[in-house]
């Protein structure tokens, strides 16, 4: 039985990678902050150990028995720069020294971003940091980073949720003119190549920029239209129209809506870093990449489009409630 400690277990991907990983007969110790997500976690068979990558607390003991690292906790939206370096780079520091100081250290395996690829925003700036931060110990601590596409599936909280009201509405907001291409990989699929790279895989070398380092998807590249229409089929729907916005909107809208987040007391997942990503218009893993992560990972990716997006549906659509009477008009 092997002992894998996961970082953001409470996370869309870390609650999937859990659960495979437990329906498989092995162990999860989960780092987490005290939270009902964590007690989920406990209540399906995973050691949760109280702890925090931002300040360093329970990291000693979380790292202790574990076998292999992967490492999922990351800030995807913040208020500031500062908020997403401490995290996505400092904590990533902070776990790699760890790992480092240990007699014997485990295999680690980052989970980083394709936006970390020649970043445009503070979020992919901080993952490629990170990134970095990790390679200084790749002399110690055998370390795999894999670089996904747009992940999603049953739970993800951005995509899907925001697609799926414009969708039925039978109009969908695009970003900027022209075409747009990007990669997905459903999160299923990710779990497959977390796992495939805690055992395989070339590390990082200190020497070797590219060495190490995976970038993954489903093979394949869509425009926005494709993604519009493939989730229409899997809710259903006709095919909506598209309309494209200029940018200057789109950032409006997104300082709209960050002030209507600070009013709420939160960070909306629209927010003014996420236009910055939203300008380029690839996001697609180049083909030789892809094929490196088949081939020295033993990965290959067996969701398509449209089933990823008929399972994702199912989760963030409620069945109606059977054997319900109506109710009698007095």
């Amino acid at each position: 039985m092997t002992r894998y400690l996961i970082t953001g277990a409470t996370g869309f991907v870390g609650q999937r990678l859990t659960r495979i990983i437990l329906a498989r007969g092995h162990a999860v110790i989960a780092l987490a902050r005290p939270s009902a997500r964590a007690q989920a976690l406990r209540r399906i068979g995973a050691e949760v150990i109280d702890g925090d990558l931002r300040t360093g607390a329970g990291l000693r003991a979380a790292v202790a028995e574990a076998d292999r690292v992967i490492h999922l906790a990351a800030l995807v939206k913040a208020r500031t720069a500062v908020d997403y370096w401490a995290v996505n780079r400092d904590g990533s520091a902070r776990l790699a020294r760890e790992l480092a100081a240990m007699a014997h250290p485990p295999r680690l395996v980052v989970c980083s971003s394709l936006a970390a690829a020649g970043p445009l925003s503070h979020y992919g700036a901080s993952k490629l940091g990170g990134e970095r931060a990790v390679r200084e110990h790749a002399d110690r601590v055998q370390t795999v980073v894999l670089r996904p596409g747009i992940v999603y599936g049953p739970g993800e909280p951005g995509l899907i949720p925001a697609l799926i009201p414009m969708v039925r509405s039978g109009l969908v907001v695009k970003a900027g003119f022209g075409p747009r291409r990007y990669c997905l990989l459903y999160v299923d699929d990710l779990c497959a190549a977390l796992l495939a790279a805690a055992e395989l895989g070339t590390p990082l070398s200190t020497g070797d920029p590219r060495a190490g380092v995976y970038a993954i998807c489903d093979g394949r590249s869509y425009d926005w239209p494709d993604i519009c229409s493939a989730l229409a089929r899997a809710l259903g729907c006709r095919e909506p129209a598209i309309l494209p916005m200029p940018m200057t909107v789109i950032r409006t809208a997104a300082r709209l809506a960050e002030l209507a987040g600070r009013l709420r007391g939160g960070v909306p997942a629209f927010n003014s870093d996420k236009t910055r990503e939203m300008s380029r218009t690839r996001w697609v893993c180049p083909a030789e990449d892809v094929d490196t992560a088949v081939r020295e990972l033993g990965y290959s990716p067996s969701t398509p489009l449209h089933r990823g997006l008929i399972a994702a549906v199912r989760a963030h659509t409620p069945s109606p409630a059977r054997g319900r009477r109506p109710r009698r008009r007095s």
